[in-house]
Order: structure tokens, then C-alpha cells, then sequence
């Protein structure tokens, strides 16, 4: 049995497979480049006994290459947990290339609590726009959206501020404490997404929404060579479809498939069933 996981900074999902039956279980996320090893092995040792496995594949913000000393930290803390050695660690956007493109070639992007996006093929990226995090990019993500909306609402462009406060109980000053003064201020932005959501009827929030998937596309995707397929998982990408969709194809982008979860095309992927990427339009 292989144990699959995909990790994002809210939470993690992991997958046994084992050809014919499939287990799923989430836990906190894991992001090896922020967590000790304490808080590795506090969520590690949550999990369930799975069974004999032959392999684990995690995939995981904060993990791959470019982050050497974590992987290896992660791989240690995964062979005390599970008691196996063959164990790769690649990136969540690797995940994501190569649940949404098998071997295919396309354009991989993640649209959750932060953003994300490749260029790949065959499940190896060729080339990424840097993402730069919450403060200086994240463009089309959920804290991009909770910024967005805190800005609109209290400069005054967006007509909900006093149904806002009244629905989160928040205050003025407490917002500015979690944005400024709190830890994991991005996970707090992205919470309003919800919110953003409920209130697609206003056209000042519907108008802030198509903004935000605009600027994703026109300083991360239109990086990339033209007339490839754009194809999307995550929460914020499979909540807000539509509106994506429409942004993207204003933008002049042909987007193929989106998804809010990469566990059925990783299963497939590591099953061998690697040309599904075309089933989207790939060239």
C-alpha cells in the first residue's frame, strides 16, 4: 500500500491506496520549512496505523528541493512514524502538475490560503513564477481576497462594512491586531473568503473577485509561453469556478479542469495512469 499526503499550510490530507480500496484522513497541515520537529511529530503521531506499507509520496508547502534541510528533517520524523524507508518528498505544486497534467504539459496552479503556479510536463516543472507570499504576492488566493475585502470595506468601496463586523464579530482594532500584531495573519485573511462568497450578489464584491483572478493571471500566468492550458485546484479555485473561469478567459487563457482536491489525479498518476492530462485539452 502507498501512502500518499498533499499538505497545504491549513491542512493535510492523506491518501492509502492500495489498488483497490482508498482511505482518506486529514490532519493540521504540515509546512517542514516553519514546524520543529515536536509539532512534525505531534501530527504525525495523530495518524491511524495503516497497514503494511511500501511507500510513502508526500507532497507539501515548504518541501522538495528547494528546501533541502526540511525535507530531510520530514523524512527522519516519517520513518520514526512509519517504519519505512522509501519516502519522497516533493512540493504541493508538483502535486499539483502532476494530479492536474499526468504527463501532459500545462499550466498547474494552486488557488487556496496562498497561490501558486507552474509550467510543467510530464510531471516535472519546467519553469515558476514565484509566489512571494501573502505580503508581496499571493495574487488570486484566499488572503489576497480577505485583503481585498478589508481594504474595500473600510476605504469604503465595498457598501457592507457594518453587516461585515456585525456577521465576524470582529472590531476594528482587533482586525489590525490579527493582520499586524498576530501570527499566521495570512490564514486569518483567507478565513473572510467565506464571507466573500456569500456576497457574490454585490456587484462591488463580484467586481473585487474578477479583480483579484485578473491580477493572478497577468503577473503569474501570462509569465508562461502562450496558448498552454490553465488548469486549477484548490478551495478559493473550486469555490469561486465560475468567476475564475470568466477572469481567466478575459484574460485571453483557455483553462482546462478545476478541482478543490489533487488526491484522485495523484492516485492516478502513481498508479501509472499518467495520460489523463489530455482529457483537458492539452496540445
Amino acid at each position: 500500500m502507498i501512502l500518499l499526503a498533499d499538505s497545504g499550510s491549513t491542512k493535510c490530507t492523506w491518501i492509502a491506496d492500495d489498488g483497490l480500496r482508498t482511505y482518506e484522513i486529514r490532519t493540521h497541515g504540515i509546512n517542514a520549512v516553519q514546524y520543529s520537529d515536536v509539532q512534525i511529530r505531534s501530527i504525525l503521531d495523530e495518524l491511524p496505523d495503516f497497514g503494511a506499507l511500501h511507500g510513502i509520496r508526500f507532497y507539501g508547502a515548504g518541501c522538495g528541493a528547494s528546501f533541502p534541510e526540511a525535507s530531510q528533517r520530514l523524512r527522519r520524523e516519517l520513518e520514526r512514524r512509519f517504519g519505512i524507508s522509501d519516502i519522497t518528498i516533493e512540493s504541493d505544486l508538483t502535486a499539483a502538475a502532476r494530479a492536474l497534467w499526468g504527463d501532459g504539459e500545462g499550466i498547474a496552479c494552486i488557488l487556496g490560503t496562498g497561490s501558486n503556479s507552474c509550467h510543467c510536463r510530464n510531471g516535472v516543472i519546467l519553469n515558476q513564477v514565484p509566489p512571494l507570499g501573502y505580503i508581496l504576492g499571493d495574487e488570486g488566493s484566499g488572503s489576497a481576497l480577505g485583503r481585498a475585502l478589508l481594504n474595500g470595506l473600510f476605504k469604503g468601496h465595498i457598501p457592507l462594512r457594518e453587516e461585515f463586523l456585525a456577521e465576524s464579530r470582529l472590531t476594528y482594532e482587533e482586525i489590525i491586531s490579527r493582520v499586524y500584531r498576530e501570527p499566521s495573519a495570512n490564514r486569518f485573511l483567507a478565513s473572510l473568503a467565506p464571507f466573500v462568497h456569500s456576497r457574490m450578489e454585490c456587484p462591488e464584491i463580484r467586481e473585487m473577485v474578477s479583480q483579484t483572478f485578473r491580477e493572478f493571471a497577468r503577473r503569474n500566468l501570462k509569465r508562461y509561453p502562450a496558448g498552454l492550458t490553465v488548469a486549477c485546484l484548490g478551495g478559493i479555485a473550486a469555490h469561486f469556478e465560475q468567476p475564475l473561469r470568466e477572469a481567466l478567459a478575459d484574460e485571453g487563457l483557455r483553462v482546462g479542469t478545476i478541482v478543490e482536491s489533487p488526491a484522485e489525479g495523484l492516485i492516478r498518476y502513481h498508479h501509472g495512469e499518467a495520460n489523463y492530462g489530455t482529457e483537458f485539452g492539452i496540445r
